[in-house]
């Protein structure tokens, strides 16, 4: 059966050094260039196994008017001014950018099935499983595999390919997702 890797918002205001997202990752830490070389190599590997490979980006219009302001994580966006249709800030980080074959799907909430057409996308293609990478963990990674699973998917989460600003809150989503999937390292996956 064909699979997919569901890689969420590796774009530049949530993952570079420079971005403007706070809470996706520390950028003062070691683990961020590890994270990204492994997440780079799980991409590359699923792809030459035959995987489809899904981006999904978030991103707002310049004035935030599609953005949800309903919780502190939205209105944190607009503060900083991160994820603007069109900027360097929503542009793939370098080394993520989607190849000719990939699926790139832009929405602008966590859950990476909300207002994508994902479910379609992955049904046509005749694929029930998925990997998920990317972040913040507690975040776009842990509303998108609940919502897979919901619809059904054998979800892995690849756990070295996952981060988040907040260790504790990392942590925990990773317990909470392993009664929804599969939790595994990247060096565990086979393409």
């Amino acid at each position: 059966m064909p699979k997919a890797l569901i890689a969420l918002h590796f774009q530049n205001d949530i993952c570079h050094r420079d971005g403007k997202v706070p809470f996706s990752l520390n950028r003062d830490a070691g683990e961020p260039e590890a994270f990204l070389q492994t997440s780079r190599a799980v991409i590359e590997g699923a792809r030459d196994g035959g995987w489809t490979i899904v981006h999904i980006h978030i991103a707002f219009n310049e004035d935030y008017s599609d953005l949800p302001r309903n919780c502190r994580q939205f209105k944190a966006v607009a503060e900083t001014g991160a994820v603007k249709r069109g900027s360097w800030g929503a542009a793939a980080m370098e080394g993520f950018q989607p190849r000719d074959g990939d699926v790139v799907l832009l929405h602008s909430c966590n859950n990476g099935f909300q207002g994508t057409g994902l479910h379609d996308i992955l049904r046509e293609r005749g694929i029930d499983g998925i990997a998920v990478i990317g972040l913040a963990t507690q975040f776009s990674v842990e509303h998108t595999v609940r919502h897979a699973a919901d619809l059904g998917y054998f979800v892995t989460v690849v756990r070295d390919c996952c981060m988040s600003a907040n260790g504790p809150a990392h942590a925990a989503s990773l317990d909470v997702m392993s009664y929804l999937a599969d939790i595994r390292d990247s060096a565990d996956l086979a393409f």
